[in-house]
């Protein structure tokens, strides 16, 4: 696979692991607050409503983070062993490029959240 490619790859991988972690940090309290308020007064929940309607809203995102967790896991583990066969193939120079390349995504992906 040619070094363009492997960079490339590497590069997505490291920007789709970046927006999970964006998108869990978009989805604080604060913001399910606001969409149960939303909720009750479109839809009318009484009290009772209202409470359990928190509640599967709060379990929901239990599950989800746990979701973004474990794929944030899966992927940080093939990004180790995909630069674990870089290194087994690449000059020490070749890699300090690879790694500059790398972060000058990150921090454009960085810039971009802002």
């Amino acid at each position: 696979m040619p070094a363009n490619t492997i960079s490339t790859l590497l590069i997505s991988a490291l920007l789709l692991s970046s927006s999970i972690a964006f998108a869990q940090k978009s989805t604080q309290p604060a913001d399910s607050r606001e969409v149960i308020k939303r909720m009750t007064k479109e839809l009318g929940l009484n009290e009772s409503q209202r409470t359990q309607v928190e509640t599967i809203l709060n379990n929901e995102k239990k599950k989800v983070e746990a979701v973004f967790n474990e794929e944030r896991m899966k992927l940080q583990s093939i990004q180790e062993e995909t630069r674990s066969s870089l290194q087994s193939i690449l000059t020490p120079e070749q890699m300090q490029k690879l790694d500059k390349k790398m972060q000058q995504g990150n921090s454009k992906n960085n810039a971009t959240k802002k």
